[in-house]
């Protein structure tokens, strides 16, 4: 279900409302962008910051305060683990690992925003290096996401009838693969945004207490919620037959627990991010990557909100309208965040 209706978002993206052809040069472009800016003020200002921290005595290291995009003080002078920014991924090797699981595309078109997604994800999150407490759980949260969203598909692609897991294969040409070009490179840059709180996190390097502690652990339960929406329809579907209407479980109040749940923690993920900052006071230094975030957070809502709820809901209606049981469990439920209200 979750791979047909994101299916349906992918076709052009509907919620862009341009000719694909050239917002996917718009995309390249501003990856060029985002590339360039290793030469920016902001760039040589961390560089220089980071230089000087590390020239610093042991006898200064526990008197001064070092003020730097890649470390933090505590008060009384303790100063927190540095990362060495050779370790940090760069943004090509970041996007190049959006990029690649996202090419199964090309192979079958529901992939890219299937597979694609999860590959994508856990990919680019787990080019991250072991840091603090705070950028490890966050890590975990999106690794966990990308790889349980691909388990599942892989479960339903062996073990499911291909009429339930939509996955046709449909012949097409070279050329006609070469078309779904700006599909996935959208994609992509959907995902590479995903993750780059993560980046923001890794940076920032705060302490994992207070509000921000509290919103990476929502972005992993928000995550978590979602899977075992996923979970529990499959197994009623399992028991009841593929065409019953799941009422029970999360689904008692939550008529989409498996998308509210995944946009739950993709907006704590942002969430964190931001918090982390907040923490450091350094939003110039952070600016770049906090306004990737904020992109990757609205591009997703507008795919789950703006196109697989509503288009769930849809079918729904269409399929269950007239039953009883469908009209009072509408009343008494929630279908999540929505742009667009289906009329019944």
């Amino acid at each position: 279900m979750r791979s047909r209706n994101l299916r349906k978002s992918h076709n052009s993206f509907a919620f862009f409302p341009y000719d694909m052809n050239a917002f996917s040069f718009k995309l390249l472009l501003l990856l060029v962008v985002l590339l360039t800016t290793r030469n920016s003020s902001a760039f040589q200002h961390a560089r220089i910051s980071f230089r000087k921290s590390a020239q610093l005595s042991a006898v200064s290291r526990s008197k001064l305060a070092v003020v730097s995009p890649t470390s933090t003080t505590l008060r009384g002078g303790a100063l927190l683990p540095l990362s060495a920014p050779s370790t940090i991924p760069t943004a090509l090797k970041l996007f190049a690992a959006s990029a690649l699981p996202t090419c199964l595309g090309f192979w079958k078109t529901g992939y890219a925003v299937s597979y694609g997604y999860g590959g994508a994800v856990a990919a680019a999150a787990l080019l991250y290096p072991s840091a603090g407490c705070l950028s490890n759980l966050h890590k975990i949260a999106l690794v966990f996401y990308g790889l349980r969203l691909n388990a599942f598909l892989l479960y339903r692609n062996v073990f499911l009838p291909e009429d339930v897991h939509q996955m046709k294969q449909k012949p097409a040409t070279l050329k006609e693969r070469a078309k779904r070009l700006p599909i996935i490179l959208s994609c992509s840059f959907l995902y590479f945004c995903l993750v780059a709180p993560l980046r923001v996190t890794h940076l920032a390097n705060t302490p994992m207490t207070g509000a921000v502690k509290y919103s990476v652990i929502a972005s992993l339960f928000g995550f978590a919620f979602g899977a075992f929406g996923d979970f529990w329809k499959q197994v009623v579907k399992a028991t009841k037959g593929k065409d019953a209407l799941v009422t029970s479980g999360p689904f008692a109040l939550l008529r989409h627990p498996n998308y509210t749940g995944e946009l739950f923690g993709w907006f704590a993920s942002f969430l964190t991010a931001v918090l982390a900052v907040a923490k450091t006071g350094d939003f110039k230094a952070n600016a770049l990557w906090l306004s990737f975030s904020a992109v990757g957070m609205a591009g997703i809502y507008f795919v789950l909100a703006g196109e697989a709820a509503p288009g769930l809901e849809k079918k729904h209606q269409s399929k269950y309208g007239s039953s009883p049981e469908y009209q009072a469990w509408c009343k008494r439920s929630w279908a999540g965040p929505m742009l667009k209200v289906q009329s019944k």
